[in-house]
């Protein structure tokens, strides 16, 4: 990952560093190099996943038919490239009209180094027409008070589970955490994977450490995130706790599992659950797990804890120095539109920022259900949750942690990510 929370002048250096890289990338695009805007009814969306062009030329398809443009994506796969790309070509002829991003504290980083436009009215537009009045989801879109993107969608982290291997255990859905450890140990004891888990070496590692830290105490996990709490705080001891006694009840995975496999292992019968966001719910079904078998809940949490639950929302972005910036911001307030989230969310097969479109999937609907009765308290991904640089490093400790999950490691762990944190929040505050 790149440093994103540095100064404008190591901005500039790490622009200067990565020019060839950039050049070399954005002349693969599919469309060729930005440097020209798209014919008249089209707009250029630059992303990071080419397996989502589908999707949005079938969203282009609506926003056409009701604002005069049409998307043209254009997709550079490896991460890392593509926020360098994104960056350097923001203040250059170079730039797309759309950018597909990341909110919370990394959509905040470019905001304030003037790459993205504002579209407040966009929000505002959207809560009139009562398609999104989401305060706490516009919070992670917002900089200085401003809105600087609308959402790709709204995922939530869920416990997906094969309904045939919950069959043949004999076991229900829990809905406490004692029925969530008998899933467990009942799955162990059969020689199945309970939970498939990986992350060591990936962002991953981030993923149970926040379902436990959030479900233990949510308030807690906004102030550690906003950086008013302490890793070394006893909240984040009993999460890493839980977490070990997990691992000690044989609940996980090897930890470098890879989610691309988790279809393959759902459909042998060899795992039961995984936690992960919603938006990989199309992975399953388009491996092969039948709709029908495929479910998905929130997870319970641990005694002492409270109803809450991780989401997770994408940007799409105007840029600054879009070649059609009023197309661009149209097309912003154009998306919140239903017809546009139907076609959206049908191909992505997740949920919407807007409540009432939810896809035609068994288990984004049980989770989309549970949700609307449940009413969790919800708390920013903890990817997004903190400067990106604290979350970078924190992440590799975590994942450390997940190779030896032991007590003595868990508290080297929470020292280490406490460290990391005084200095990155002063270095983001500077």
């Amino acid at each position: 990952m790149i440093d994103t929370t540095r100064t404008v002048s190591r901005r500039t250096a790490l622009a200067a560093s990565f020019a060839g890289a950039a050049a070399l990338a954005l002349s693969a695009c599919e469309r060729g190099t930005l440097t020209k805007p798209a014919p008249a009814d089209t707009l250029s969306l630059f992303n990071d996943n080419p397996s989502w062009t589908p999707g949005y030329h079938a969203a282009g398809t609506e926003l056409r038919r009701l604002g005069g443009y049409r998307l043209a994506p254009q997709a550079v796969p490896n991460v890392s490239n593509y926020q360098q790309i994104v960056r350097m070509s923001a203040q250059t002829d170079s730039t797309a009209d759309l950018v597909k991003w990341w909110n919370g504290y990394r959509l905040r980083d470019v905001a304030r180094a003037g790459i993205l436009a504002d579209v407040t009215g966009a929000w505002d537009e959207a809560k009139s027409r009562g398609w999104c009045d989401d305060p706490a989801l516009r919070e992670t879109f917002t900089a200085d008070g401003r809105q600087y993107g609308v959402p790709l969608y709204k995922s939530y982290y869920a416990v997906f589970y094969s309904k045939p291997v919950f069959a043949r255990l004999g076991v229900g859905v829990p809905t406490t955490w004692q029925e969530f450890l008998h899933v467990v140990d009942t799955a162990h004891a059969r020689h199945i994977t309970p939970i498939s888990s990986g992350g060591a070496t990936s962002w991953e590692s981030s993923i149970w450490f926040q379902q436990l830290v959030n479900g233990l105490d949510h308030q807690f996990y906004l102030d550690l995130a906003a950086g008013k709490r302490s890793y070394t705080d006893a909240e984040c001891r009993q999460a890493m706790g839980v977490w070990s006694d997990l691992y000690r009840r044989g609940a996980f995975s090897s930890p470098d599992a890879s989610v691309s496999d988790l279809p393959g292992r759902f459909a042998q019968g060899t795992t039961a659950m995984c936690l992960h966001g919603t938006w990989n719910t199309g992975a399953f079904l388009t491996a092969g797990i039948k709709n029908a078998d495929l479910g998905a809940f929130l997870l319970p949490p641990p005694p002492g804890g409270t109803s809450s639950v991780v989401v997770e929302s994408g940007v799409l972005a105007v840029s600054a120095k879009a070649h059609k910036r009023q197309g661009a911001l149209d097309t912003a307030r154009t998306w919140f539109d239903p017809a546009v989230q139907r076609a959206w969310t049908g191909f992505l097969r997740d949920t919407s920022a807007d409540p009432s479109v939810v896809p035609d999937v068994g288990a984004v609907r049980e989770v989309a259900a549970q949700v609307r009765t449940q009413r969790p308290a919800q708390a920013i991904r903890y990817w997004e949750a903190s400067p990106p640089v604290l979350i970078e490093g924190n992440v590799q400790d975590l994942s450390a942690f997940m190779i030896d999950p032991t007590a003595a490691r868990a508290a080297r762990t929470l020292a280490s990510m406490q460290r990391r944190a005084e200095k990155e929040w002063k270095a983001w505050k500077s």
